[in-house]
């Protein structure tokens, strides 16, 4: 007992641990994002070239850092801006300056006196483009405020590093990877530890070779059980997440159970695989045992069927032959 206890205890710590490690680099991350932003004076101070229009200047995928301290845009200068109402940041040119002009009356805005470099007005165009940007400006917008519309100006750039964000933008598949290869691995781990020292009255296969995720186990009902003499296939259904998120199992089965819903689908209510309480640290196997368990000792007041619920905690004998008679019906060859 204290044994089981000082290893929940150790288990508990370690994941403790790494949620504040794994909080820690979040935060700091955020802290340097913030504190480079406040010092370019820029929303996005490194962004990411992703598409050929400004080759062979820059690349997909080069890593651009930008400065936003100065007031004006000069011509021929690399500037990246957002599109009104679009989350866009578009690379290109500046191949025209202009006095900045009032919204409203489309005159020049006076500049006043003791202003020593005024905000202006910019046309854009990519160096491999043919035309300049007018189409992809806002509706109603023939040139860029360098004020508004600007996020910065490019001052330097580490070729083809950021190429690994259009990969995982175009192939969403690569983000999921390295956390999947991780999971298969473990997976297999517990698979041949179930297979070579299975638990009481349990044993385990996968449903389809190839598919380490889907399980297929069974059952044997426990003796002293109404449910002895009994074999249950129960489905273990493992997620790509997996240890982080936990399977989900229900009986293939039909049992007369107040935690096992009375369907063709058998869900079965086990506490411990909650998203709430689950632990990375919990296995496969105190999952099955956990279940197993649970043929002898049902918990009526956490039931998905309330009235076996009733009748297990006020009319026992007659929940116990039901449950023997289904089990004589289902679970016997």
């Amino acid at each position: 007992m204290l044994s089981s206890l000082s290893s929940n205890l150790a288990g508990t710590r370690q994941s403790l641990a790494q949620v504040l490690n794994f909080a820690l680099v979040l935060s700091t991350a955020f802290m340097m994002w913030k504190g480079l932003s406040v010092f370019t004076a820029s929303s996005s101070p490194v962004v990411v070239v992703l598409s050929g229009s400004m080759e062979p200047a820059f690349q997909r995928g080069d890593l651009l850092f930008l400065w936003n301290r100065d007031t004006r845009a000069e011509l021929g200068e690399v500037v990246v801006y957002n599109v009104r109402g679009k989350d866009i940041p578009i690379v290109h040119r500046v191949v025209r300056t202009y006095p900045e002009i009032e919204a409203k009356t489309k005159k020049v805005k006076e500049i006043p006196a003791d202003s020593p470099a005024p905000n202006n007005m910019l046309l854009t165009k990519g160096d491999n483009n043919v035309a300049d940007d007018t189409e992809l400006y806002a509706r109603g917008q023939d040139h860029l405020n360098r004020k508004e519309d600007i996020v910065g100006s490019v001052r330097g750039y580490i070729p083809m590093v950021g190429y690994v964000t259009i990969m995982l933008s175009e192939h969403p598949w690569l983000k999921t990877y390295p956390a999947t290869m991780g999971s298969q691995k473990r997976i297999a781990k517990e698979l041949a530890e179930l297979t070579e020292s299975p638990p009481e009255g349990i044993t385990v296969e996968l449903a389809n070779e190839s598919d380490l995720y889907q399980w297929k186990v069974f059952m044997e009902g426990p003796e002293g059980s109404p449910y002895h003499n009994g074999v249950f296939l129960l489905k273990l259904s493992l997620p790509t997440e997996y240890p982080f998120k936990p399977p989900s199992v229900s009986f293939g089965t039909k049992i007369y159970h107040p935690n096992v819903t009375n369907d063709d689908k058998g869900s079965m209510c086990l506490g411990m695989l909650r998203p709430d309480e689950w632990k990375p640290s919990s296995k496969i196997a105190a999952v099955l045992q956990f279940a197993r368990q649970l043929l002898v000792e049902p918990m009526p007041d956490d039931a998905v069927e309330g009235r076996i619920a009733e009748q297990y905690k006020d009319d026992r004998a007659r929940y116990d032959e039901i449950a023997k008679e289904w089990t004589r019906k289902y679970a016997t060859a």
